[in-house]
């Protein structure tokens, strides 16, 4: 599939104060009190003063340069994304998963940046699989290149998001910084404003010029979203810390090490936390678990259904890109509570088991990426209530160590009532994934 994710920058420089003339005073407000020395009107501090576009456009050349990846069998390009640069020395930053063959197919993709005037090698230095961040390099030192800021602005700040839509040409749109996501699983930042697919890479700039975040998702509806440029200053300063490029091997390791830390961050912070209850029918079940896990309910109304469902599901709302096929990083569950008043106690039992059978939404991936699930079946008592539980397990191919689980579970207490759920984790030891799963069961309880 055929990515289009082209970036361009740019800079602004602090805009010159007005020379001297010999021009009035500037006016003055009326003096509210008599013997009071009349008010002068300050002039508009110089940093709040709007950059002009035309001077946006011309600091950014030379500054970024187009990514293009090249499948080696056909020479050709298969995809093409942005990276801005970053020091002297030619490192530039991009996206995760503008490289991210290079890192998982290094053997069928090779890269190179369209500077304009030449088109050069590149090579791949760092990547932060979890921020969806990378650092490349070209051969040639660069003289001018991009600041990133040492600070993220106040809130309601004016930010320019720079990049090339749909291979369409530079374009530069204006918003607002709002800050970073309250409660998110992985660190991002909101602006304000139409980053469009092909500006995925670049980088948002203050009207100074300096890098303030990097574009990276948008939601449509000028709903934008950056990694904090801290990120990025954190990975530029330990990828020119290195003394050379890492081999292929090296960096299928990194992300590997990248993921594994991830799923015990999480997984520590779940532990740490009390499993709230929330009631569902006559039963307790898992409640929002994380400030990161979104949680909604609903209750469809069909007068011609001889049953109601009531559902109530949790989710993380966020994933990591591992591949165009493969996503991880993921928490998420979902419960059902399932009554008739019309229907008799078999016809209520199939019904729940053709509900039980229903395989939950998997994390994204391919056949190429896991495994086949491995399942195991049992009945379990939970609190005292009986449980009919699967916990099935898929390995990642490529990762080591890592694991997708899905558990179903299903209460057994009633004939014409009851609860099903799932829980779906995405990249977690096989040990943190059984953990977390037991300490879910736990939050089972039937209340009449």
């Amino acid at each position: 599939m055929f990515s289009f994710l082209l970036v361009a920058v740019l800079a602004q420089g602090p805009v010159a104060p007005p020379a001297p003339s010999a021009s009035p005073a500037p006016p003055v407000l009326p003096a509210p009190d008599a013997g009071v020395a009349d008010a002068v009107v300050p002039p508009l501090p110089v940093a709040s003063l709007p950059p002009a576009t035309h001077e946006l456009f011309r600091r950014i050349q030379g500054r970024v340069a187009q990514v293009r990846i090249i499948e080696r069998r056909s020479g050709t390009k298969s995809s093409i994304g942005s990276a801005f640069f970053v020091s002297a020395k030619g490192h530039a930053l991009t996206n995760y998963h503008v490289v991210s063959d290079l890192v998982l197919h290094p053997e069928d993709y090779t890269a190179e940046l369209d500077r304009g005037d030449a088109t050069v090698p590149v090579r791949l230095l760092a990547v932060d699989v979890v921020s969806d961040l990378a650092v490349i390099q070209v051969d040639t030192p660069v003289s001018d290149y991009f600041k990133l800021e040492e600070h993220e602005p106040p809130q309601g700040t004016r930010l320019f998001a720079m990049g090339n839509p749909r291979d369409l040409g530079t374009t530069i749109v204006e918003g607002t910084y709002n800050g970073l996501v309250r409660d998110a699983l992985y660190e991002r930042v909101h602006f304000t404003g139409a980053i469009n697919p092909g500006m995925s890479g670049g980088p948002t700039l203050s009207g100074e010029g300096g890098v303030v975040g990097v574009n990276v998702a948008t939601m449509g509806n000028q709903v934008g979203f950056l990694v904090p440029v801290a990120r990025a200053r954190t990975l530029l300063d330990w990828a020119l810390e290195q003394e050379g490029p890492p081999d292929s091997a090296a960096l299928m390791t990194s992300v590997q090490e990248q993921l594994l830390a991830n799923q015990q961050r999480i997984t520590d912070r779940l532990m740490a936390t009390d499993l709230p209850k929330q009631a569902l029918g006559g039963y307790r079940v898992p409640g929002r678990w994380s400030p990161f896990l979104k949680c909604w309910g609903d209750t469809p109304h069909d007068p011609e259904t001889p049953y109601t469902v009531t559902s109530y599901q949790c989710s993380s709302e966020e994933d990591i890109f591992l591949s165009s096929s493969h996503r991880t990083g993921v928490v998420a569950y979902l419960h059902q509570h399932v009554e008739s008043q019309k229907l008799g106690a078999m016809r209520f039992s199939a019904l729940y088991s053709t509900l039980f059978s229903q395989d939950p939404d998997a994390v994204e991936a391919t056949r190429e990426d896991v495994t086949n699930f491995r399942c195991k079946s049992e009945f379990v008592d939970v609190n005292g209530l009986t449980v009919r539980a699967a916990l099935c397990l898929r390995a990642y191919r490529r990762f080591p160590g890592l694991y997708d689980l899905v558990l179903r579970a299903a209460t057994l207490n009633a004939a014409t009532h009851g609860v099903d759920t799932s829980l779906t984790l995405g990249g977690f030891s096989a040990e943190n994934a059984r953990k977390l799963a037991r300490r879910y069961l736990e939050g089972l309880s039937w209340t009449k």
